[in-house]
């Protein structure tokens, strides 16, 4: 029986064996966390025991995890298991056969290598065991759920929420420290204003902002913004990533009906925001600016002699709609 993730990392519960697979480590050290204080919350003195796979010796998975003298019960957690030793495999395959009732044992396996995978196929079909996915999100609305959990129960603006995606990018444990101390200072809902007056200084938001104002029809402003993020070290080709980005979101909506929210991976709040927009913009003013995008990009590497020159004019033809 296939054992495959049942369980997120944000609400997982002790049991005999987890699998911690996926790239995130932000995640997996979530996980850890959120097993860990679940036992303290019935155990005064839980002993945590970190183990390298690439270290791994025969025999050690049985040590650890069977009880102390007490009856102590353990939480032993093996990390790097896609550097495993091949005793670890085989003492894991084992170890599922009849894994100890007083410990919890987490193997903490990337996925971006094929190493173990005989130990891995048989974590996935163990009864007793059960595979949480540390990977990364496919889609912005998955990232933006991410950071609407992290602000709950707090009350929080959607354009709040953007904000930050917008800000700190996937970045998750940035997220999770900036949410942590908005949170602790604010009061009440939290709003745009409340993010762009913590991390507005930022690089990040002030290249979307330019991007925003751009698309938006918004030329004296975007061509500030643009002008006070390059004065201040703004990188050319961050900022045009900004405004291509705006553009392509347009893009997949433009002319087709059956677009969705969930078809472009994006929220409610941001489709209507895309489409709404994209109803302001023709077919051959979209086209001309899919096409400048590559002259831009060109200009900034070399190309012109003026990067700063090339990316007023791409946003002064994105304020005038693709029209030249």
């Amino acid at each position: 029986m296939n054992q495959t993730t049942t369980e997120t990392w944000r609400n997982l519960k002790p049991h005999p064996v987890i699998l911690l697979g996926g790239s995130i480590e932000f995640f997996a050290d979530r996980a850890v966390r959120t097993v860990r204080d679940a036992m303290r919350k019935k155990i005064d003195e839980l002993e945590t025991v970190y183990v390298e796979c690439a270290d791994y010796q025969a025999g050690q998975i049985f040590d650890l995890a069977s009880p102390g003298l007490f009856g102590e019960t353990k939480l032993v957690v093996f990390t790097g298991a896609e550097r495993c030793t091949d005793e670890f495999i085989a003492d894991t395959i084992k170890y599922l056969e009849q894994p100890s009732d007083e410990s919890v044992v987490i193997i903490r396996h990337s996925l971006k290598s094929t190493r173990g995978k005989r130990m891995l196929d048989s974590v996935r079909a163990s009864q007793v065991a059960i595979e949480v996915s540390c990977a990364d999100f496919e889609k912005d609305f998955q990232r933006i759920a991410f950071i609407e959990q992290e602000f709950s129960p707090h009350k929080v603006q959607k354009a709040a929420v953007q904000a930050i995606a917008d800000i700190f990018g996937k970045n998750y444990e940035e997220i999770a420290a900036a949410v942590s101390q908005v949170v602790v200072d604010v009061e009440g809902e939290i709003t745009f204003d409340v993010i762009e007056k913590y991390f507005g200084g930022r690089v990040e938001i002030t290249n979307f902002k330019i991007a925003d104002a751009a698309i938006s029809g918004q030329r004296a402003e975007a061509l500030v913004l643009l002008r006070q993020a390059l004065s201040q070290g703004a990188e050319p080709v961050l900022v045009l990533s900004a405004l291509a980005s705006k553009i392509e979101e347009v893009a997949k909506i433009h002319g087709n009906p059956k677009a969705t929210a969930a078809s472009i991976g994006k929220t409610d709040y941001i489709f209507k925001k895309i489409r709404d927009l994209s109803g302001t913009i023709t077919e051959d003013g979209l086209a001309t600016m899919l096409s400048s995008l590559a002259d831009t990009d060109a200009a900034i590497k070399g190309a012109e002699a003026s990067p700063h020159f090339a990316l007023e004019r791409m946003v002064q033809l994105m304020a005038n709609k693709g029209k030249i």
